[in-house]
């Protein structure tokens, strides 16, 4: 015969329900938010990473063809269109979002390809010495290129880091989960203990 439910009783068993639905309101929170860091990560991956190796590689391109055209003495020729192709790629970049160690190698990338345009202006000029300004253009080139290996390098770490993040926060999210279903099926259980299975002691 089961036990009268008293009103102490229910009035528990209500106190239990809500802390219950505190406790998955809190973690559900919780749990979002370490789905917007992931989120956040895998669209910082794409935006910031991705992209900007895809402007290194255009841009590492770029410089290439202008070395073959000054081994070829075709300087001029090539000049303007790979100059502008290039400035385009450096103002998409920009825009990204740039670490500390980023913004200085970009910095140096700019002032490079400042010191390479400035070079090959000369060429519409007389030049005395055509073969000095020809290695100075290469070095510059070849500078350019050391900065565009630097930033692909920290495009590498940097990914590798906010995948870890979001990989993490994934991790967090899961064991999150698997408490909370933890966590309700035991004061599930304890409720319906409390509330049906109080048999009355008879002898």
């Amino acid at each position: 015969m089961f036990k009268k439910i008293s009103i102490s009783k229910r009035v528990n068993a209500i106190l239990a329900l809500s802390i219950v639905f505190l406790l998955v309101l809190a973690t559900n929170r919780i749990d979002r938010k370490h789905f917007e860091v992931a989120q956040n990560s895998v669209k910082e991956v794409y935006n910031d990473r991705v992209v900007v190796q895809d402007y290194i590689f255009s841009i590492s391109n770029a410089l290439f063809y202008k070395r073959l055209a000054l081994k070829d003495s075709l300087v001029k020729l090539q000049r303007l269109k790979e100059n502008e192709n290039i400035r385009t790629l450096l103002l998409n970049f920009k825009e990204t979002k740039l670490t500390i160690a980023e913004a200085r190698n970009f910095d140096k990338l700019q002032a490079n390809f400042d010191r390479l345009i400035q070079l090959e202006s000369q060429y519409s000029q007389p030049v005395k010495d055509t073969v000095v300004l020809k290695d100075k253009i290469s070095q510059t080139l070849e500078a350019m290129q050391v900065n565009l290996k630097e930033l692909s390098e920290i495009q590498i770490r940097e990914s590798r880091d906010l995948t870890f993040n979001a990989q993490k926060s994934l991790d967090f999210s899961e064991l999150l989960s698997n408490l909370e279903i933890l966590f309700l099926i035991i004061t599930g259980i304890a409720i319906q203990f409390i509330l049906f299975y109080r048999v009355k002691k008879s002898r």
